[in-house]
């Protein structure tokens, strides 16, 4: 007889997500129990369905000590990329492995990282929808080559872009945590400090994780006096692709309205779903998308795949795949 396997997903099916983890739990010797709760804000439905689940899935849901606490049987707390969402040290003290998922939506969000940086540099204009309006409103774009970009972290998602960039004939510069790592083989990128990197790039693209405590800490990472850094050089543009606590929402709004930043490009925020009554919604030199940058079918795939197969790994009492970094001197 099948045992039975409770996978919690905190989020909506987007017609792969359920179809792809049962194709790849099926003939494993357990009988799924797919529970989507689709409002990832709906704390009281996730502490209901989280006290006797096997494996859960929270997307961008909060997972607090409480809920830990009450979740007798979880085996396993599974993440994207960004783990910044639940109480880490509650997890050790059951013992629960968390994991993310490293490198697996890297592509998608490296282009989606670059559509933002061309959507700005032709004005972020609909010029299709007014093609087909009868309108003939014509812009003045900026060219990219010759630009620099300067990358804010140097992993998976900043190297394809870096790649990518440097096809279109941009400078490419880069700061990182471990600089003796240098630029890995990408000998058309210069490994540089924070503050020349901000004082020197035309386009600043954010691509680090957001961490709330110790020595490398990137919450609020980009202030006041680092905007004024951004927008005293070339073009002062701004991308942000990785967490919106990573800039102080407030001073770019700021610098945004009085041109300090003269654009910016957002898939990010301090406050997600946006609000509706956000500043940034009625500006007219950013750019706003929904936190869609991992969001291609082919990553799709590839997370939901790892979710299945990290279900059967702890279900068999085996070792998951990419526990993070934080936990992984207990398991």
């Amino acid at each position: 007889m099948s045992k039975i396997l409770k996978i919690l997903l905190c989020a909506d099916d987007d017609g792969i997500m359920v179809k792809t983890i049962k194709n790849a739990v099926s003939n494993k010797g357990f009988e799924e129990n797919i529970v989507l709760v689709r409002d990832q804000h709906d704390a009281e439905t996730i502490s209901k369905e989280i006290v006797d689940a096997d494996v859960v899935y929270p997307d961008k849901a909060v997972i607090t000590r409480e809920m830990i606490k009450s979740a007798k049987k979880v085996k396993l707390f599974q993440y994207g990329t960004g783990y910044d969402t639940i109480d880490l040290e509650a997890a050790r003290e059951r013992k629960i492995p968390v994991c993310n998922m490293p490198g697996i939506t890297a592509q998608s969000v490296a282009e989606h990282a670059m559509y933002l940086l061309l959507a700005l540099a032709r004005n972020d204009r609909e010029y299709g929808q007014e093609m087909k309006e009868g309108k003939w409103n014509r812009g003045v774009g900026v060219e990219l080559a010759g630009k620099t970009l300067g990358l804010i972290g140097f992993g998976n998602i900043a190297r394809i872009k870096a790649r990518i960039a440097h096809g279109f004939g941009m400078k490419v510069t880069a700061c990182r945590k471990n600089k003796e790592k240098g630029n890995e083989g990408l000998d058309f990128v210069d490994i540089v400090d924070f503050d020349y990197l901000l004082e020197e790039s035309d386009i600043v693209s954010i691509l680090l994780p957001l961490i709330k405590h110790g020595s490398y800490r990137t919450e609020g990472l980009i202030g006041k006096k680092e905007l004024e850094k951004i927008g005293g050089a070339g073009l002062g543009w701004l991308i942000n692709t990785s967490r919106g606590s990573i800039i102080d929402e407030r001073a770019l709004i700021e610098s945004l309205e009085s041109d300090v930043i003269r654009k910016a490009a957002l898939d990010v925020y301090e406050t997600e779903p946006l609000p509706k009554n956000s500043e940034l919604r009625k500006l007219s030199n950013v750019l706003l998308t929904p936190h869609i940058a991992g969001e291609t079918k082919e990553a799709l795939v590839r997370r939901y795949t790892l979710i299945a197969e990290n279900s059967i790994k702890v279900m068999n009492n085996e070792r998951p795949r990419y526990i993070v970094k934080e936990l992984q001197s207990i398991f």
